[in-house]
């Protein structure tokens, strides 16, 4: 995080004062896309206080960060226990999403909307948005915010043949708590001026923790173990791929961890504005097509859905990380080794509650 706020602008002299306080979330959210940017040498505008960003060069975005958060003084929140939780907790994810976006259009900026800036004008505007309103926010994959933002759902069917087949669903609205919002907000006149919107499920402490630790910057006697769910590329899948690796150095994964990984890009189809996708390399880009289907389009990589990583320390990781290269020798997968460690910690864990109790 350091090396990366070093080539930070702090262009209106708040990043350090809320990084330190109350909005550690929504800038390190930040920063992780800043260095999303700088990865890919992106030219970057500085010199002004909004938006956050501005990209120029031959393909010019205007990019305003924001997250969901929980409410002021309101007590903790408890992680999903069952199904039923996981649904309310999705419910609840989108109108936060909504809630987010929505802050963004009313936001006055020098008395008007950020489009409405000198240096905005015919800049494409971008909303980038991650959840943290809630203990496993980043739970809830882009799926649910391209329902929301396009006003659709896809069901899924396979033929005779195996063959996977797609229906799409009209969605009027969305409900958590009893309270409606509408659904499809590309659709609303008032996100005309909104050219995408940027999501992220990824971008959080844990990645810069994940990257660092790849390139040896992980303190000693820790060791991180990942696994999760990435895209499938199989055109007749309906359902993702799991994935799982140890974090370390000394031990490579197959694809090195990238700040482009986790990014959505929805492009709105009535964009006063439209975007050119190139403007955003390396992104998974998600549109809506004629016939009423969300195409992606993703490139080379990981791209995760949604991922969890586990820490150990001390004895903990110095056993679990001989266990794995034991279970190395034997299977010359490292895949394998990951269901391994992560079935013997659960082990372990399920053995310290039992004693306990």
């Amino acid at each position: 995080m350091t090396e990366v706020f070093a080539s930070l602008v702090d262009v209106d002299n708040s990043f350090v004062r809320e990084f330190q306080t109350g909005g550690f979330d929504a800038r390190v959210f930040e920063l992780a896309l800043f260095a999303y940017l700088r990865e890919q040498r992106l030219e970057l505008d500085r010199g002004h206080a909004s938006p956050d960003f501005l990209l120029g060069g031959r393909a010019p975005v205007a990019i305003e960060v924001t997250t969901t958060n929980p409410a002021q003084g309101a007590p903790p929140q408890p992680a999903a226990q069952t199904l039923a939780d996981l649904k309310a907790g999705g419910d609840a994810f989108v109108h936060q999403i909504g809630k987010a976006l929505r802050r963004k259009f009313t936001h006055q900026v020098h008395g008007g909307h950020y489009w409405d800036l000198p240096h905005l004008q015919q800049v494409p505007f971008v909303v980038a948005v991650g959840a943290f309103h809630a203990p496993l926010a980043q739970a809830y994959p882009m799926g649910l915010v391209g329902q929301y933002l396009y006003g659709t759902r896809d069901l899924a069917e396979h033929d005779d043949d195996g063959r996977l087949t797609l229906t799409h669903q009209a969605i009027t609205e969305h409900r958590a708590g009893g309270k409606p919002i509408a659904s499809g907000l590309f659709r609303q006149p008032e996100a005309e001026h909104l050219s995408g919107v940027l999501f992220s499920n990824n971008h959080t402490a844990m990645m810069f923790n994940r990257i660092g630790a790849e390139r040896g910057l992980a303190a000693q006697d820790t060791l991180m173990i990942r696994k999760g769910y990435r895209l499938n590329p199989d055109p007749n899948a309906s359902r993702p791929l799991p994935f799982g690796y140890l974090v370390r150095s000394d031990v490579p994964p197959e694809i090195p961890e990238r700040f482009s990984d986790g990014l959505h890009l929805f492009l709105n189809p009535w964009a006063r504005l439209p975007l050119d996708p190139a403007a955003l390399p390396e992104v998974t880009v998600h549109e809506l097509r004629q016939d009423g289907a969300i195409e992606s389009t993703c490139p080379p990589g990981l791209h995760p859905l949604q991922s969890q990583t586990r820490v150990l320390v001390g004895e903990e990781a110095r056993t679990a990380l001989a266990e794995a290269r034991a279970a190395l020798a034997r299977t010359q997968s490292w895949s394998h080794v990951v269901v391994l460690v992560s079935c013997l910690k659960q082990m372990r864990v399920a053995a310290r509650v039992a004693k306990a109790q």
